[in-house]
């Protein structure tokens, strides 16, 4: 039987996404840039673990700024760094009966701008357990954030791999069961882990590590020197310190803090609502006391308190992340009434909490084709949170969980910088069903702390314009279980009335 038209149709749409992925994987690897400065650089590194010497690769995929403006932040987005380990070298690193290990890497970067430099640190970048194969060698993908980077002056602004380093956690084929998680949602718990092989390593000998070059305001202006790139001749040889030279001939005098390389101080969260949450309890969601411990309803209707949650989300199925709430740009506060029922008795003791929040839209990443990040607008729609602690016996930790219900809405698509349209209601077919919960001391509600769930994205629908079906594409491509979200909750402030919180809540720093 033929295709139907729609069948043809999608099948056209798909391999067009396609041959753009693959546009995007043959582009030059080392220090190249696509549109939007999303780049891949592929390193060559000598390593150096105890006192054996080995070689590695390494390719970092990021999406730097095209264009910064003196004394603003310029964010690095989409980190990922990928580590290929041959069979050789992994030799030595790791004990005997190691079926997989986990591992955490950092990487410095160079910022250099005219005769200026700083080191930046992209620490704590986490690859999850990955297992061994039976042949052959295996590879990393750590991921996590760059800390922004802010220059004084115009000019252009090198970055430039560095040194790297790894712990590399081995774990033998007995340190878990099928299903068993710790407090981080990895296989196993810390007592299973044997201690990291350490290894050191620096970009081999004539290696070229340079990862982008982003213009700061004017290209030609003063006095970031643009016209003489780092270490070219002519150029005042970069200061390690990040300070300029302090001998005029070389130009005008550049401060140590021309260049910042630092974690820039999170800007303060969205005024908190001086309006009280009107939302209503998901009574469904609410867990019946024991036997003769009654429910008591707060007359007041409950405590008014503000915080702040930020955190970050994964899609198992693509090997993308995005930011939820970015503190970054200002996160968006959380509306609460705490104690609006509560059940006490003997050995128990339950509260029933209601939050809202308007949550920003978000950036997600795709990596799909392994290639070259497609990125996307996410958009999303809340339902009141019905937000449960429990407590069983005097000495027992308080359990919480938080249930709402989260629709998510795509636009703005882009492959590797090439516009995808989705048209304007592109959507999961459903609510998700959200479950985080949170475990004392980890997290309480009027403390804050740690949250975190496993969610199932339903199927798409609504995509595509001009009678184009893309549903098909996205549901395969990004619908299903497993996808992790981790959320970091502030202590919150008390909203007294006609007064509001005597100090807003603090911004916290996004999870790993």
């Amino acid at each position: 039987m033929r295709p139907s038209l729609r069948a043809r149709r999608r099948t056209a749409r798909g391999a067009a996404v396609g041959v753009l992925a693959v546009v995007a994987g043959v582009l030059p690897g080392t220090g190249s840039q696509a549109r939007e400065n999303a780049v891949r650089a592929d390193i060559a590194y000598t390593c150096a673990s105890g006192e054996s010497t080995r070689q590695l690769d390494a390719t970092v995929f990021a999406r730097f700024p095209a264009h910064g403006t003196p004394g603003e932040p310029l964010r690095i987005e989409e980190l990922r760094l990928d580590v290929t380990l041959t069979r050789e070298a992994l030799a030595g690193l790791l004990p005997e009966g190691t079926t997989s290990l986990t591992s955490r890497a950092g990487l410095t970067v160079r910022v250099a701008q005219g005769g200026t430099a700083a080191d930046a640190a992209w620490d704590d970048l986490a690859a999850d357990e990955t297992q061994i194969p039976a042949t052959g060698g295996l590879t990393l993908a750590h991921r996590g954030t760059a800390p922004p980077v802010t220059v004084a002056h115009e000019g252009k602004v090198a970055f430039t791999a560095g040194a790297l380093t790894l712990d590399l956690a081995p774990r033998p084929a007995s340190s878990a069961s099928p299903g068993q998680d710790d407090q981080d949602g990895q296989a196993g718990g810390p007592a299973a882990q044997q201690a990291p092989a350490q290894v050191s390593c620096r970009p081999s000998d004539g290696e070229e590590a340079l990862l982008a070059t982003v213009p700061v305001g004017d290209p030609d202006g003063e006095p970031g020197s643009p016209s003489a790139t780092p270490g070219s001749p002519g150029s005042p040889a970069p200061s390690a310190s990040g300070g300029g030279s302090d001998d005029e001939e070389d130009g005008p005098r550049q401060k140590k803090s021309a260049i910042d390389v630092g974690d820039a101080e999170l800007p303060p969260a969205e005024p908190c609502e001086t309006e009280r949450p009107t939302g209503e309890l998901d009574r469904s969601k609410l867990p019946a006391p024991p036997e003769g411990i009654p429910v008591k309803v707060n007359p007041t209707g409950g405590v008014h308190w503000c915080a702040v949650a930020v955190g970050v989300s994964n899609v198992r199925k693509l090997g993308g992340a995005m930011v939820v709430n970015d503190p970054r740009d200002g996160a968006t506060t959380v509306n609460l009434l705490t104690q609006k029922e509560w059940a006490v008795g003997p050995g128990y003791n339950q509260t029933r909490h209601l939050g809202e929040i308007d949550l920003p839209d978000s950036t997600a990443t795709f990596l799909d084709f392994d290639f070259m990040p497609v990125t996307a607008r996410i958009s999303f729609e809340t339902s009141p949170m019905t937000i449960v602690a429990v407590q069983r016996g005097s000495g027992s930790p308080n359990y919480t969980t938080v249930h709402m219900n989260l629709s998510l809405r795509m636009h703005d698509v882009k492959v590797n910088g090439e516009p995808l349209d989705v048209g304007p209601a592109c959507r999961t077919e459903r609510p998700i069903a959200v479950e985080l919960r949170g475990k004392q001391p980890e997290y309480e509600v009027l403390k804050g702390g740690v949250l975190r769930a496993q969610l199932d994205i339903p199927p798409f629908t609504g995509c595509g314009t001009g009678g184009e079906d893309l549903d098909p594409l996205f549901t395969a491509s990004i619908s299903g279980k497993g996808n992790y979200l981790k959320l970091v909750q502030s202590q919150p402030c008390n909203m007294r009335p006609n007064l509001g919180c005597a100090a807003p809540p603090k911004v916290p720093e996004l999870p790993e």
